[in-house]
């Protein structure tokens, strides 16, 4: 992870058990707290505004996160950000799902447990009502979150946090020569 001062501000991460993918980029005044896990490439920039991440959120690869100057984009407990994302200057409620290639713009807000679907663009000053699902372009409330969406998600919460907590021991970075070596061992067999 790249770990970025800009002029006085700087990013704090409490340590205990969160995990930042080395190739992330956190910068400025980013707060990251407990249990919070950020993948490969993802971009969380505090350079002119301020980001809050809370405990046993999830920040999937390639997520990007800023906020405007004098503005916070502020992500609550437990919420689930999924691959490349965009997040800008927004407010993110306990427990919702942003899901991948979404976008959540400027002051709008996503309710406690809500979900917005997959690409969907939750626009500037629009608010999810929590429990709900919201899909399209712009994202449009389509039904109610349901027990099998409850279920699903909180299993992925629970792999995030895990993950999170896993990737100091687990993950190791390998060369080029470790892996075409053992490729052509097994080709031998």
């Amino acid at each position: 992870m790249t770990l970025w001062r800009y002029g006085g501000r700087r990013p704090r991460i409490d340590p205990n058990g969160s995990w930042i993918f080395p190739s992330a980029d956190v910068i400025g005044k980013v707060e990251i707290g407990p249990n919070v896990y950020v993948g490969a490439n993802a971009v969380i920039r505090g350079d002119y505004g301020k980001i809050i991440i809370k405990e046993g959120t999830a920040i999937e690869e390639s997520v990007t996160v800023h906020a405007r100057p004098g503005g916070t984009t502020l992500i609550e407990e437990d919420v689930t950000v999924g691959h490349a994302a965009m997040l800008h200057n927004c407010t993110l409620r306990k427990g919702c799902i942003v899901g991948m290639n979404s976008t959540v713009t400027d002051y709008a807000e996503v309710g406690e447990d809500a979900i917005v679907a997959e690409g969907a663009v939750v626009k500037a000053r629009s608010k999810i009502p929590a429990g709900k699902v919201a899909a399209g372009i712009p994202a449009k409330v389509i039904g109610d979150v349901n027990p099998k969406h409850t279920q699903f998600w909180k299993a992925t919460k629970e792999m995030y946090q895990q993950l999170a907590k896993d990737y100091p021991r687990k993950l190791k970075e390998m060369s080029w020569e470790d892996c075409t070596q053992r490729s052509r061992k097994r080709k031998r067999k």
